[in-house]
């Protein structure tokens, strides 16, 4: 018991010591020294000041839901979480099961193409339905003298899958050489002549 009477006694000089500086502090002094302070604001500074203390007054009495509150209003009202439907095309996924059946049988066989008037290499592997990402990746292999950049009318392009579906190898033919296209274990692609 002496012990708490020993805590008591001490807030209680804390106490006095508080109000004796409380009684001693100027309140008159310190709102003229504030609005001296305010007075040398420049205007612009004052508006800003002005808006910031009024969303600052404003953002403290409006109330912010929390998700708790929700659940509850959810179940006070009897509602469900809302299920959204969602429709597949039954016939789109059977395409693609023919499209992916369709890779898988020509993986084993070179496909040969003669470049037309007019065609372009992304015509080409548009028409033939390869990836343009590996159209990219040819392109940064092939070298200074730019063989797939400088297709002609009459030369002849052929190309075969891997087991995967993806393009393996291409060889594009001139009329005195061949330059070949091959995948690396990368994903990239690397040439031979």
């Amino acid at each position: 018991m002496n012990h708490r009477r020993s805590k008591e006694s001490s807030y209680s000089g804390y106490f006095t010591v508080l109000q004796q500086k409380c009684s001693e502090f100027d309140f008159q002094l310190s709102l003229a020294g504030i609005r001296n302070l305010w007075d040398d604001f420049p205007t612009r500074h004052k508006r800003i000041l002005m808006g910031l203390v009024t969303f600052v007054i404003v953002m403290m009495f409006i109330p912010l839901p929390s998700v708790s509150d929700q659940k509850a209003d959810d179940t006070v009202t009897g509602q469900q979480p809302k299920r959204i439907p969602l429709t597949l095309n039954a016939q789109d996924m059977s395409n693609q099961a023919e499209m992916t059946e369709k890779r898988a049988i020509r993986s084993s066989a070179w496909v040969t193409y003669t470049i037309k008037n007019g065609d372009t290499l992304s015509k080409v592997f548009r028409n033939n339905d390869l990836s343009i990402a590996d159209l990219h990746a040819l392109v940064r292999a092939e070298g200074p003298d730019k063989p797939l950049s400088n297709i002609r009318p009459g030369q002849l392009i052929r190309f075969k899958f891997a087991k995967n579906g993806q393009l393996d190898i291409l060889q594009l033919e001139k009329s005195d050489q061949s330059v070949m296209f091959f995948r690396l274990s990368g994903g990239g692609f690397g040439r031979s002549k």
